[in-house]
């Protein structure tokens, strides 16, 4: 025994400990860690369950909106602009080229995903359903836009034009009027003599993004419904010369098309809806549309 070492520690340090074999139980979990900030809103059928609405309400689930349908903030400038009296190819992002928008059209719309939504708004009267195609993704926000495009170029029946005022009539005769001149910020004479949905909309036709209110949704609906969102809809603005060009180009296409094919146009749900219904959908034409006083 050393001088100044107690029996029970060794004089000398012990010898390094061998190395160990990597923590892949560790490892595992910073991958899965980083995996858990994936985008929520990627597109494919790999991120999480399609939900039915009543199984919303039942959970209690919070609903996000896609950022891409939201309206634009100061700190988010990737929105979408359109005017909702032309075709969804006239739909472009802020952030893309000033093309007809195709990245994010196959992404969800919400999170968690829904197999049905609701769309209510002020600027008309009606409640859009939008249904998704593929249950395992939900619905996307391509379907969100060519569902609302296809219910406003369906017709509004003949009573419901009746029983708004004199004053809102006057509104929706002139926007009818103006939406089939030759002037290049509107579709012109391809809408035909029908008054149409988007007709409806007067000056406020263009895209202002979707949004949670439970407040205008319970006023509006009596209760608030799950997977019901509101539509913002906001003034419209005039074209810039290229895109001016471009509307009148879709717009000349359009009216080929359908001249070629005149009863092809798609019927939106609610008109095959009320349709099998028997309900009266009698629709408003231009002789009909005189000038209120």
């Amino acid at each position: 025994m050393y001088a100044g070492h107690t029996p029970w520690v060794h004089p000398t340090a012990p010898p390094p400990a061998p190395p160990q074999p990597p923590d892949t139980a560790r490892a595992n979990f910073r991958w899965t860690s980083s995996a858990d900030h994936i985008n929520h809103f990627a597109e494919g059928p790999h991120y999480g369950p399609v939900l039915e609405p009543f199984l919303v309400r039942a959970v209690s689930a919070t609903i996000s909106i896609n950022p891409l349908l939201s309206p634009p903030t100061d700190s988010h400038e990737d929105y979408l602009r359109w005017n909702m009296i032309f075709p969804t190819s006239t739909c472009y992002r802020t952030t893309g080229p000033k093309r007809s928008w195709i990245k994010g059209r196959e992404a969800p719309a919400t999170f968690p995903r829904l197999s049905h939504i609701r769309i209510i708004s002020r600027s008309f009267p009606w409640m859009i359903s939008v249904k998704a195609r593929r249950q395992n993704i939900g619905v996307t926000c391509g379907e969100v836009i060519e569902a609302i495009s296809s219910y406003f170029y369906g017709d509004v029946a003949k009573k419901e034009y009746e029983g708004v005022t004199t004053r809102r009539r006057r509104e929706i005769w002139q926007a009818y009027q103006y939406n089939r001149s030759t002037d290049s910020n509107v579709p012109g004479g391809h809408l035909g003599e029908q008054l149409r949905r988007l007709d409806w909309l007067c000056s406020h036709s263009r895209w202002g993004g979707l949004v949670c209110n439970d407040e205008f949704i319970k006023e509006a609906c009596g209760d608030v419904l799950p997977c019901t969102f509101e539509l913002k809809c906001i003034p419209s603005y005039p074209l810039s010369p290229e895109e001016a060009s471009e509307q009148q180009r879709i717009a000349r296409h359009a009216e080929n098309r359908s001249r070629s094919r005149p009863n092809s146009r798609p019927r939106s749900m609610a008109s095959r809806s009320n349709s099998r219904e028997g309900r009266d959908t009698e629709t408003t034409t231009e002789d009909e549309l005189e000038e209120p006083e």
